[in-house]
């Protein structure tokens, strides 16, 4: 891989571009964000790898796995379908750390608002978003729900969906704010 390529791949680490990283065995699986979500493969022995962008490997998005490897930033899983299902292990494992969990799903959100033509992926996890944010406690993350929300219902303003969000996140507002 040119340098440049690493540098770039550097800059989406840095950035926050990689979701996850799953180690099991010799490999790495990633999600990274670009200009879509694009899932990368890397074989630690032999440097091959696979990326979904149009490249299809010996990308940005793979050097900003190597580099999230190198920080340590990865779970290692031993669970015999991770090749098969490493989102699955990745969600598992950030089951166990809501307040990661929070953070991945805040920064998914986001870049689902840029890409999700259908709405229903930025549904999804705003849903998965208010779980966390009642999980944690993590009151700060509502004005990012809010600023989603709005963006949601400016470009969905016809969907019945939209109202049902703000009631769900209004609820989950007056829960939070409740005295014990």
């Amino acid at each position: 891989m040119d340098e440049k390529t690493l540098r770039k791949g550097e800059r989406y680490y840095k950035a926050g571009k990689v979701l996850w990283v799953v180690k099991h065995g010799g490999k790495l699986f990633s999600k990274v964000l670009g200009t879509y979500p694009y899932y990368v493969e890397l074989d630690l022995s032999t440097g091959e790898n696979r990326c979904t962008c149009p490249l299809g490997g010996d990308c940005k998005h793979v050097a900003a796995v190597m580099k999230a490897h190198e920080a340590g930033f990865y779970f290692e899983s031993f669970d015999k379908h991770a090749g098969l299902f490493p989102e699955a292990v990745a969600m598992e494992f950030l089951a166990e750390v809501p307040e990661l969990a929070l953070d991945v799903t805040l920064k998914e959100l986001r870049f689902a608002l840029s890409t999700d033509e259908s709405g229903s992926e930025v549904a999804r996890l705003f849903r998965r978003a208010l779980k966390l944010v009642r999980m944690t406690g993590k009151i700060e993350a509502i004005h990012v729900l809010e600023e989603t929300l709005a963006e949601y219902r400016h470009v969905f303003s016809d969907y019945e969906l939209s109202a049902k969000l703000e009631d769900e996140l209004r609820e989950l507002e007056a829960a939070i704010q409740k005295p014990l």
